[in-house]
């Protein structure tokens, strides 16, 4: 379900008003009757401290994309090889011979904690943040 939109005018940061757009689409999703997990989708540009604790405070999740950066890149080092699960992403198919699926990525899970120059409430520790690699 699409519960919000928004166009903003003129030459505006795409992040601009985000924390109150997304505080906005949980609360409609409610009025709605959504009574189940929420999860809001972002993208990069609303990856804020801001934008986060908004849905935190709504009483939702969130799924972002976030952009490759120092931190983010040594979480990923640290996974395990054998923590990566190959995903049954389309066009997967199936691959007799090597009896399992063959997709373009790889999933996992990791601890991580951002906007850690943000003061108390404002970080943001996932217990399962996750990220996604080509297949080798």
């Amino acid at each position: 379900m699409v519960a919000a939109t928004r166009l903003r005018g003129g030459r505006a940061a795409s992040s601009r008003g985000a924390a109150s757009f997304a505080t906005e689409a949980v609360h409609t999703a409610r009025a709605t009757g959504c009574t189940g997990t929420l999860v809001v989708r972002m993208d990069s540009a609303f990856y804020s401290a801001a934008a986060c604790g908004a849905v935190r405070a709504a009483r939702a999740f969130f799924s972002v994309t976030v952009a490759m950066n120092p931190h983010v890149a040594a979480a990923i080092a640290g996974i395990g090889e054998d923590a990566w699960t190959p995903i049954q992403y389309p066009p997967a198919i199936w691959d007799d011979q090597l009896r399992a699926w063959v997709s373009a990525a790889e999933v996992a899970e990791v601890r991580y904690t951002a906007f850690t120059s943000k003061k108390g409430t404002s970080r943001c520790t996932c217990p399962k943040a996750g990220t996604a690699r080509p297949n080798e």
